[in-house]
């Protein structure tokens, strides 16, 4: 175990606030990127998202064979015009942003409670907040290394996602499918960078760091698991595979009609739905990847319409955390002796 003086080494008589940030950044960076703990974490993602997607392509490789035959024949007998492709090459990923959804969060978090309970057991913590590093260049750099992380761990799983729906799934993705993709990732780094701050958050508020990592895992357990699964098991049309009101033969207007009588219901459940941020998340990240049939012939900005309000939430809460992060970082507790967690 390295010492305080070696851990980070900030010349706080010259540096600027902003090299001093960059300097935690990469001390946070270099600290994650060499945890054992970190890396088993990334394969599980990785290996959860080469899964998923050779689960969901099972029965997509059949569906493109037969239109590719189609297309075939439709060419050798001189058609001109030619249906383009029902199949959504992206909704194969839909596997694959649940696990990020669940696993990416608890990754998150345990990168936030690693990051405050490494520098109290190398005794850093105390050493940096004695000198003329602030609390809030201190979180922030801790946040920014963090970041930069996650950002990588989400590449990889990008990059063995776009593969896997190539080699597995046997359809490569053109170039809007990749920037709806990228901005699906993009959204997911924002949701992991939430979760970070409630890690870090917990146990830098926590005497006992292992304390605060058992809080953020019970809001975990909450907001990703509870919540959603409420307001999923109050709707309705969730009951019969298929949705209920398409079995009943019902279209749109009759939907709106029906519910129109259990406005109260309504409300109720999709309030349960918006106090859970990886909703937000999810609704966001499944218009992106064309999991849901009403979002894949709809263009990018009547899809940023249509998910207006998750990215305003996303926002938000991304907002509200990164101030309640600076906000704890400046309340640090008193650390017990010999920095014992």
């Amino acid at each position: 175990m390295s010492s305080p003086s070696s851990t980070i080494s900030v010349n706080t008589a010259t540096s600027t606030p902003g090299h001093r940030v960059l300097v935690i950044a990469r001390h946070e960076y270099r600290a994650a990127v060499r945890s054992r703990i970190l890396i088993v974490l990334l394969g599980i993602l990785v290996v959860a998202t080469a899964a998923s997607v050779f689960i969901a392509s099972a029965e997509y490789a059949g569906r493109l064979a037969d239109y590719q035959a189609y297309r075939a024949a439709a060419e050798a007998g001189g058609v001109a015009r030619i249906a383009p492709s029902p199949l959504a090459p992206l909704s194969l990923l839909r596997g694959a942003m649940e696990y990020l959804e669940i696993i990416g969060a608890v990754v998150a978090i345990a990168l936030g409670y690693l990051s405050v309970s490494r520098e109290r057991s190398n005794r850093t913590l105390p050493l940096l907040l004695s000198r003329p590093v602030t609390p809030t260049e201190l979180a922030a750099g801790n946040l920014l290394g963090a970041l930069g992380v996650i950002a990588t761990l989400v590449a990889v799983t990008a990059v063995v996602a776009m593969l896997c729906v190539g080699f597995i799934g046997h359809d490569w993705l053109n170039g809007i499918q990749l920037f709806k993709l990228a901005l699906a990732y993009v959204a997911a780094v924002a949701y992991m960078g939430v979760f970070y701050c409630v890690g870090a958050i917990a146990a830098a508020k926590s005497k006992v760091a292992i304390t605060g990592l058992m809080i953020a895992l019970g809001i975990w357990l909450v907001v990703v698991l509870v919540l959603p699964q409420i307001g999923d098991t109050l709707d309705a049309d969730n009951q019969i595979p298929g949705g209920l009101f398409a079995a009943l033969g019902l279209g749109h207007d009759g939907e709106v009609r029906i519910l129109a009588h259990f406005t109260t219901y309504e409300t109720i459940r999709t309030s349960i739905e918006t106090a859970s941020f990886a909703k937000h998340f999810e609704r966001f990240a499944f218009a992106m990847t064309d999991v849901k049939e009403r979002f894949r012939s709809l263009s990018l900005p009547d899809l940023f319409f249509q998910v207006r309000t998750d990215i305003a939430w996303i926002l938000a809460y991304s907002i509200v955390l990164v101030i309640g992060l600076l906000r704890a970082f400046r309340k640090q507790p008193t650390v017990p002796q010999g920095g014992q967690q």
